[in-house]
């Protein structure tokens, strides 16, 4: 009977401490889970003080359990409740902590949407070249995401921005993204034809504009949108502007106004009424702009109040939750005393029960400790055998003790021989480590003298060059024959090629590497300025592959391209205002490939690269034989020479 209540009380007090330890320590990783659902209740609420204290008390724990997963996205929450709120700063702290934990943890689709956000607060603070490349970074993730209603808003705002900054090039080619991503969303196909005809205006190609306003003006009967409506005529008073038609596009703002007075839409009507100012202004009116401005102010009033007073709202909607909060924390109090007293009384009746086990249990001891005296006699004659066979091991033990200390004392002077052979080693491999580290170091020193010199001299050969171009030139002033100054001219453009390849040369750390980039950039800047070119008519097209090659290879290519580019810019477009020239250098299996083309007037049926008396092309081909290239030159349409190259050298 007694064993039957021990195992009672036993299981009464296991459950009792079972229950103790659930009701006082839940796992972190349990708790941060409660407060993040609690946090995710609180928003469908639109409570969001309340959210971002479950979520604020949700991130410690989360950082503990190093739960990175988790606290990704748990940090893109809180971003999202700050921006609802309009703390962009909060925001925009945790949009960045936040994408670092889902990149690393794999999240990609969130990292876009991150990235989207901090681009949307960039925009708000007018941060545009902050919003460019953020928008950017969003638009290669849902790129590799194929997430086409991401890559389409991305696109959209990256035209605006473009096209903010007067990057209309730019501007145009997101644009056209996004009208190939509308597919069958046809408010996105109409607003993306509408900036098209907008960008086209101001790049001044008037007839591809009025094309896509057509086209905009023909998904704009389909629907019953004025917001379309608007930007269409919008876009059209543009239209008339830039075609210097002023009552053509005062009748279009005309129709916007009448359209804009039945709108209830005021961001919309502020952005519609801005544009009108700018339109008026532009057509001189300056009356009607100023009144668009006053109407503006009266729609951004309009705007602030709707603003207010949802603020309003929810700060009424936050002060209720918060109450309702309260009466439910003094309703568990109240249900946590009567627990405490029904846990008092369950632990009063416990003690009764343990007091009679003890009784029992004081009578069951008395029988163990008569057992307990038997049993120690016998110990004590089996302890007496175990004490004679304990002194026989002893001695054997002693023996063998004996004969370890022996072999250990041949061990330790062995160990000593070995010790002292390997630190007189050691020290040999010191002494000439010290000797080849002191030799390393003179070498280095001696590299970095030499570098410092190569550099200096690059740069005084540079100057050189510089002072004989200054001289030529101040010749060049004196002489009244006109080709005699063309010759001089032309000498002088020679001199500066070379004078480029050294500039390069002193300016990186590499002394014999040419970055044919950057150095194809400069040559051709200059080239331009001083034939006077104007480059929106005579555009310069390059595809330059990432080349540093070595000077014995960059300083004859540069004088070919010299020659090239100068000949392009002197004859192949006279009587002509508008050209193009297309410079190319690449690799092309293991040949170098330069190519000069122009779309000008090429270049005379007779001419005869192997005859001709003229000296840009004698450089030309001794420069090529130098290169052991092979030069073909075709006249018709426009001039294009090609140059293939065998021997090149790189230094990367």
């Amino acid at each position: 009977m007694w064993r039957i209540l021990l195992c009672f009380y036993c299981f009464i007090q296991f459950d009792l401490a079972f229950a103790q330890v659930n009701s006082n320590a839940t796992p972190a990783a349990d708790r941060a889970a409660h407060l993040i659902e609690a946090g995710q209740a609180f928003v469908q609420k639109r409570d969001y003080v309340n959210a971002l204290k479950s979520f604020d008390q949700a991130k410690p724990l989360l950082e503990q359990q190093n739960d990175e997963y988790r606290l990704g996205r748990l940090l893109k929450q809180i971003g999202d409740l700050y921006s609802a709120r309009s703390y962009f700063r909060q925001s925009a702290e945790h949009y960045r902590d936040a994408i670092t934990l889902l990149r690393k943890t794999g999240q990609n689709e969130l990292v876009g949407d991150c990235l989207e956000s901090l681009a949307n607060i960039n925009v708000n603070f007018g941060y545009s070249t902050q919003a460019i490349t953020n928008y950017t970074r969003a638009l290669a993730v849902k790129d590799r995401l194929n997430d086409t209603k991401g890559m389409l808003q991305c696109h959209v705002m990256l035209s605006k921005l473009y096209f903010s900054d007067k990057n209309y090039e730019l501007a145009l080619s997101h644009n056209r993204e996004a009208q190939k991503l509308a597919g069958k969303d046809w408010l996105a196909e109409t607003n993306t034809a509408i900036q098209d005809g907008v960008i086209l205006t101001f790049l001044n190609k008037i007839g591809e504009a009025e094309a896509a306003l057509k086209k905009a003006e023909a998904l704009v009967a389909k629907q019953n949108n004025p917001s379309s409506s608007i930007k269409l005529l919008s876009a059209m008073a543009n239209l008339c502007l830039a075609k210097k038609d002023k009552a053509c596009a005062k009748l279009y703002v005309d129709s916007a106004k009448v359209l804009l007075r039945g709108s209830q839409n005021p961001e919309l009507a502020v952005d519609a009424l801005s544009q009108m100012a700018e339109i008026h202004k532009n057509n001189g009116d300056y009356a009607a702009a100023f009144d668009a401005m006053l109407w503006m102010d009266r729609y951004k009033d309009v705007f602030r109040t709707e603003n207010i007073e949802r603020i309003s709202a929810e700060i009424r909607e936050a002060v209720g939750a918060a109450l309702q909060e309260k009466e439910i924390e003094s309703l568990n109090l109240s249900n946590r005393l009567k627990e405490s007293q029904l846990s008092r009384e369950k632990q009063s009746r416990l003690a009764l029960l343990r007091e009679s086990i003890l009784m029992d249990s004081s009578l069951v001891a008395q029988k163990r400790l008569f057992a307990a005296l038997e049993n120690q006699s016998q110990l004590r004659d089996i302890q007496l055998k175990k004490e004679k066979e304990l002194s026989q091991s002893l001695s054997r033990e002693n023996a063998l003790k004996q004969k370890l200390l022996n072999d250990e004392r041949r061990n330790r002077n062995f160990l000593f021989l070995g010790l002292s052979a390997m630190i007189l080693l050691g020290g040999v491999i010191y002494l000439q480590y010290r000797k080849q580290h002191k030799n390393n170091a003179i070498i280095q020193k001696q590299s970095e003298e030499l570098a410092v010199l190569n550099r200096e001299i690059h740069h005084r050969v540079k100057n050189n060059l510089q002072v004989i171009s200054s001289m030529l030139d101040l010749q060049s002033q004196t002489l009244q024959d006109s080709s005699a100054k063309g010759v001089i001219k032309e000498a002088i453009l020679r001199v500066q090629a070379m004078a480029f390849i050294h500039q390069n040369l002193y300016r990186d750390e590499a002394v014999n590497s040419v970055n044919m980039n950057e150095y194809i950039q400069i040559l051709s800047d200059h080239l331009f300025k001083t034939y006077n070119i104007n480059a929106d008519k005579i555009q310069l097209h390059t595809r330059i592959e990432p080349l540093q090659l070595h000077t014995d290879t960059a300083i004859p290519l540069g004088m070919i391209l010299n020659e090239l580019i100068s000949n392009a810019l002197k004859y192949a477009f006279k009587n002509r205002e508008q050209g193009r020239i297309w410079v190319v250098l690449k690799k092309n299996n293991q040949e170098l490939l330069l190519q000069v083309k122009d779309d000008g007037v090429g270049i005379p049926p007779d001419f005869d690269p192997e005859n001709t008396s003229s000296f840009g092309y004698e450089i030309i081909q001794a420069m090529a034989q130098k290169l052991r290239a092979r030069l073909n030159i075709n006249g018709k349409p426009g001039t294009d020479v090609q140059l293939l190259i065998t021997k090149f050298k790189t230094t990367a």
